[in-house]
């Protein structure tokens, strides 16, 4: 056994050493497996102690790396924390996905909580099973398979850390599997409430009192808000939040501009043609944005302006729209969608879009595909229950004059500027 120093001792030929930090009280062990150095405590205070568990450890890695397996672990909650650290660090230097957001959360209030006091190499599929009637007891119903994809591919992101760093080999990692419920079909606005809702918006942004300003403005953007969500096909949040004037452009085409909105949001960046009566839409909003104002709205896009279009008339961005969208619905009584039984959100508009494009303007499935910055398997997958109304002057065999006319009806009230 050679002696360093005080603090340092060599074992087994100088392939271990011991040192004693002034910071801990226990023996820290380094030691040389193939390539790699690696550093361990043996949590002993007792130097003869201290080297019987340094020896011990030094054996076990090397049996470990004559049967690749990993050499070292780690538990479960510090290898989703790097997983984790790794991903926001991504999005803070705007180069990782949108969707990174989701896997954080789901780390932080779902997997840390229920798999973090376990090695990495543990979770087993008895050990899933467990967490899959955990997070259904946890959310207080089944998971839908699009909310068991994001846990999944979460944990996939710490697996895929773990084996960056050597804590597990890819045969230890489970097998993911999805056995969760399609999700339900999605609520919207029919012809007729979505008619009423433009009216009811006309009268309702200005009933609260006047005192209230920031009420009455806060209305005023949701109204413009809402009838540009339902009239590009736009993601709230994620696509309509980051927008700004200057990702607004002209397209012009057979001697007509048409409005061009360019978003980033869950796919990557696409450009989308608005409907011409968004127009009227973004040019209220400039009205009463203080800032910007005295440019016209010409100069407003042509000038490539870098301020957000989602603002109140100071300036101010909100998060609140969601709230108010809910007040909205229920004051006007449209907050539950009959046909689906589930409450209406911002993103029904989206939804409403889609209806609307493929019912009443026939625009075929790439083409939509294209604009809503979706698939057009999942457009089929989530729209079916429109088929037989798209094709409902043919499958009816008789009167569809009649039905063409109600559709060129339907159109002239989409497409009417309020």
């Amino acid at each position: 056994m050679a002696q360093l120093s005080p603090n340092s001792i060599q074992l087994l030929n100088g392939k271990i050493t011991l040192t004693k930090r002034s910071h801990s009280s226990a023996w820290q062990m380094r030691y040389k497996i193939g390539d790699r150095w690696l550093r361990e405590t043996t949590k002993e205070k007792n130097l003869k102690e201290a080297q019987q568990v340094a020896e011990e450890i030094y054996l076990r890695a090397k049996f470990r790396q004559s049967e690749n397996l990993p050499i070292v672990s780690k538990r479960f909650d510090a290898v989703a924390r790097m997983a984790r650290n790794k991903m926001q660090t991504q999005l803070d230097n705007e180069e990782g996905k949108k969707v990174y957001k989701d896997y954080i959360r789901v780390i932080d209030n779902y997997l840390i909580e229920f798999f973090g006091n376990y090695n990495i190499t543990n979770i087993t599929y008895e050990l899933l099973h467990k967490y899959a009637v955990w997070r259904n007891n946890k959310i207080g119903n089944k998971a839908k398979a699009s909310t068991i994809s994001t846990h999944n591919s979460a944990l996939n992101k710490i697996f895929d850390e773990a084996m960056l760093h050597n804590y597990m080999n890819k045969a230890q990692v489970p097998q993911l599997v999805n056995k969760g419920e399609k999700g339900e079909r999605r609520s919207d606005f029919t012809l007729d409430e979505y008619k009423y809702l433009i009216e009811f918006m006309r009268t309702w942004v200005t009933e609260v009192e006047k005192k209230r300003k920031k009420s009455v403005e806060m209305r005023e953007l949701l109204r413009d808000y809402v009838l540009i969500l339902a009239n590009t096909g736009m993601r709230h949040g994620t696509e309509s939040y980051g927008l700004k004037w200057k990702h607004l452009s002209w397209h012009r085409m057979n001697g007509e501009d048409m409005l061009v909105l360019s978003v980033d949001g869950k796919t990557k960046q696409r450009e989308l043609i608005a409907r011409r009566n968004c127009l009227a839409y973004f040019k209220r909003i400039h009205d009463r944005s203080e800032d910007i104002r005295h440019l016209t709205f010409e100069e407003l896009l042509t000038n490539g302006v870098d301020k957000y279009v989602f603002r109140l008339g100071d300036g101010t961005r909100t998060k609140n729209l969601g709230q108010t969208f809910e007040i909205l619905m229920r004051d006007s009584g449209l907050l539950v969608d009959r046909r689906t039984d589930t409450n209406r959100s911002l993103y029904s508009l989206r939804h409403t879009y889609a209806t609307f494009a493929l019912l009443y303007e026939g625009i075929d499935l790439f083409t939509l595909e294209k604009q809503m910055g979706t698939s057009a398997e999942m457009i089929r997958k989530h729209y079916a229950h429109i088929t037989a109304r798209m094709y409902a002057d043919k499958l009816a065999g008789k009167d569809y004059e009649k039905l063409k006319a109600e559709r060129n009806a339907a159109l002239a009230v989409i497409n009417e500027e309020k």
